[in-house]
Formats: structure tokens, C-alpha cells, sequence
């Protein structure tokens, strides 16, 4: 395994990081409504037409508090034991020894990304971030503290504003023409099953253990020769946010999948199955990259997620990692794309392995699955097509004090 920001999260066991309902924290509304006014700007401001001051100062709280890491999306506080995460895993080691509070990975502690992070949470929310013409910012720059407060009142919640307007409403990943995601292999289908395990070794599931299948697909000269990996997390639906790694795992003989990096081996293959053991359970896809790159974004905002059943192979997704690909309109594209097609995928796998073909079960996938943010990029990832959404519930019994732990961050 990697070490790396995006797998800061699995650094505490799923017993003693547990998501507790929301603590109100001490800033009282009069200073959040200050803290949050500093992103009312004469230059720039944001605006979600029908909503109030109140809406924007609530969410903007919530944003910077997600931020920095005392929040999860789904409303609730993770509370971690700091005897017993994994310190292997990540850089939160050094953070939650320090205090949890913002403190999750030193790339959140930098007060411009924890910013962006913090735009990012807004415009996923729905919050438009405005670019006023000159003559209207010179206008709000000349205006007195008390009409310019009267003002932004009434301009988040306005219907039309002047001015460049930016939104964030689309969460797909990057997608090529439909010959390059879906169709027929452009060659030979390979197979890997592990470092140093023939393809044609026998796939032997442990009791209460299954597998995925991810296929990397190389259909055209934009994705050949490409190579690129896949994180999975294993999910708690119940608490909105993952399982997480205890400490002293291998003494308590806790072999548990809690993450898993999959990581294309033959660039060159056109067709790449790849089948990856794993722990029956809830899995999300918490993050990707194209290449050599180091995956620097988590999709804590909202990502896709899917049950892996207890001895069968689930077949995933397939993977085409794009680099500098040319679209037919011009335009080149770099990402990881995603699409599905089982029964390709059952055909292939059945021409190297009619035997686990046999076992073969086409998955769920659900989007909007959230948990708690660290990674030097918080965003969101909607599976393409996919219009289910997974329904996070926080157990009331589950409830306990939660100690706020306090940091200080200049918004």
C-alpha cells in the first residue's frame, strides 16, 4: 500500500472513530456571520438565488469546518482514539496526535487549499461564485459598511446577478467517444489476479471474503499506453463515513480490506482485467489518477459506492485513463473515464477463465456516498449514469459527548 494525503483517512480503528451527531461548536452567529463575510467581496461574492444571509452564513460554517476536518459532509463529527489508528497508513499520524481540528494532513493545514476546499464545499452546495463587472465593484468598494452589508443581504439570495458566473454543477468524470469507452476489446483480454500469482491459478475466497473485477479498457491511441490505478475504502453506510484500520491489527489478527490501491501492470494491454480479493462489504471508489501521478483528490463530497458479496467476484467498472486524448470537436481530454459493460466483461473474462466467469455478478453502484475529508483536494464523483443515490443514516443510539477540538484558521 501507498502512503499517501488521499489515504489519510484510514488511519483509526471503526471502534474508536465513530460519527457522532453534530456538537455545536462555540462561535456564536454574530462571528460567523463575520468570518463569512470576508468572502463577500467587492471583487467577488457568492449567490444562490432564493436564499438567505442566514442560508450562506450556515453553509459557509459548515463548509470551513468540513475544511479543515472537524466535519464530515454528512453532518456528523468523527471521533478518533489516537492510541489506536494505523500510523502506517498516512500522514494523519502526525495530525490526530496534535488534536483533530483541522489538523488532518498537512495540505489542509495550508490556508489556500483549506480555502479552496472551502469553495469547493460551497459550489458543490450549490453557492455561484460572482465576478462583478469593474463599475459594480468600484461601486460596492465606495460603499459604507452598513449599505454594503444591506447589500450582500439581498445579492446571495437574488435571482440575476451582473458579472461572470461560476458554478459547479457536474461531477462526472472525463468521457471519450463511445467507441473508446464501451464495445467489443480492441485486442487480446489479459488477466491479472496478483503480484507473482499465474492467471491461471485457482481463486480460492476466503469464508466472508469476495473480490471485484476492474478492467482497464485501452480502445484507441488516447488511452493505449496509458496506465493509471483506483482506490477503494471500505464504506459504513450506517455512520456516513468509512471504516477505519485498527492500530494493532495484525495482533488481533484483523486481516480486513480497509483500502486497497489498484494499479493498472500492462500498459499495453488493451483489455487489463484485473481480479482484486477483498473483505465482503461496502466499498467506495474514493479516488484515481492517470499515469504516474500520486491520486491528490478524495471524493468525500460524494462518491460512488458498491456491496461485494461474500464469495463471488463483483465486477466493478471498467477504466480508460485518458492522457492528452483528441476528441473529434479538438479538444484533448486527460482524466480517468468510467463506463460498464457486464456482459463484455463476462465474455472476456470467460475466454481466459470460463471458470470464474462462472462467479462472476454484475455490481451495484450508488452515488453520493460522503465521509470524512482529507485529502489536499476534497471534491465529489458521480458514476455516469448511475441516478440512485446510497441513503447514509447516522444510528441515534450511537450518540455520545464529543469533545471540540478548537483550531484557529484565518478564512
Amino acid at each position: 500500500m501507498r502512503s499517501f494525503i488521499t489515504a489519510a483517512l484510514l488511519a483509526a480503528t471503526s471502534t474508536a472513530a465513530m460519527a457522532q451527531p453534530v456538537q455545536e461548536v462555540d462561535d456564536t452567529p454574530e462571528e460567523i456571520a463575520k468570518d463569512a463575510a470576508r468572502d463577500l467581496k467587492d471583487s467577488r461574492f457568492y449567490n444562490k438565488p432564493g436564499a438567505t444571509r442566514a442560508d450562506y452564513d450556515s453553509d459557509w460554517q459548515e463548509c470551513r469546518l468540513i475544511a479543515r476536518g472537524s466535519r464530515n459532509p454528512a453532518g456528523t463529527t468523527t471521533v478518533y482514539n489516537p492510541a489506536m489508528y494505523n500510523p502506517a497508513i498516512s500522514p494523519l499520524a502526525g495530525a490526530v496526535g496534535g488534536g483533530i481540528g483541522g489538523l488532518i494532513g498537512a495540505a489542509i493545514v495550508e490556508g489556500q487549499q483549506r480555502r479552496a476546499n472551502r469553495r469547493s464545499c460551497l459550489m458543490i452546495r450549490g453557492w455561484r461564485l460572482v465576478e462583478p463587472p469593474q463599475a459594480r465593484q468600484d461601486a460596492i468598494a465606495a460603499m459604507t459598511d452598513e449599505e454594503r452589508d444591506a447589500f450582500f443581504n439581498t445579492i446571495v439570495g437574488a435571482e440575476e446577478v451582473e458579472g461572470e458566473i461560476t458554478t459547479l454543477d457536474s461531477f462526472e468524470p472525463v468521457s471519450g467517444t463511445k467507441a473508446s469507452m464501451t464495445g467489443a476489446p480492441a485486442g487480446t483480454p489479459t488477466l491479472y489476479l496478483g503480484k507473482k500469482v499465474s492467471p491461471s491459478d485457482p481463486v480460492q475466497l476466503e469464508e466472508g471474503e469476495g473480490a471485484i473485477m476492474v478492467v482497464f479498457r485501452r480502445n484507441d491511441e488516447g488511452s493505449m499506453g496509458r496506465s493509471g490505478s483506483l482506490d477503494v475504502a471500505r464504506y459504513d453506510a450506517e455512520n456516513g463515513d468509512l471504516h477505519y484500520q485498527p492500530r494493532k491489527w495484525k495482533k488481533m489478527g484483523d486481516f480486513t480490506t480497509y483500502w486497497e490501491s489498484i494499479n493498472s501492470k500492462d500498459r499495453k494491454a488493451p483489455y487489463e482485467m484485473q481480479i482484486v480479493r477483498l473483505t465482503a462489504g461496502d466499498y467506495v471508489l474514493s479516488a484515481d489518477s492517470v499515469g504516474k501521478a500520486v491520486p491528490m483528490a478524495t471524493y468525500c463530497f460524494g462518491a460512488p459506492t458498491c456491496h461485494v458479496e461474500a464469495g463471488k467476484i463483483t465486477y466493478l467498472t471498467d477504466l480508460i485513463p485518458f492522457m492528452g486524448a483528441k476528441q473529434p470537436d479538438g479538444e484533448k481530454i486527460t482524466g480517468m473515464g468510467y463506463a460498464r459493460d457486464f456482459a463484455v466483461a463476462s465474455e472476456a473474462l470467460a475466454s481466459v477463465r470460463p471458470d470464474l466467469a462462472e462467479r462472476l455478478v454484475d455490481g451495484e453502484i450508488h452515488n453520493g456516498a460522503t465521509y470524512m475529508c482529507s485529502g489536499t483536494t476534497m471534491t465529489r464523483m458521480d458514476y455516469p449514469g448511475i441516478t440512485e443515490a446510497v441513503v447514509e443514516t447516522v444510528a441515534e443510539e450511537d450518540a455520545a459527548p464529543v469533545e471540540e477540538v478548537q483550531a484557529d484558521e484565518a478564512p
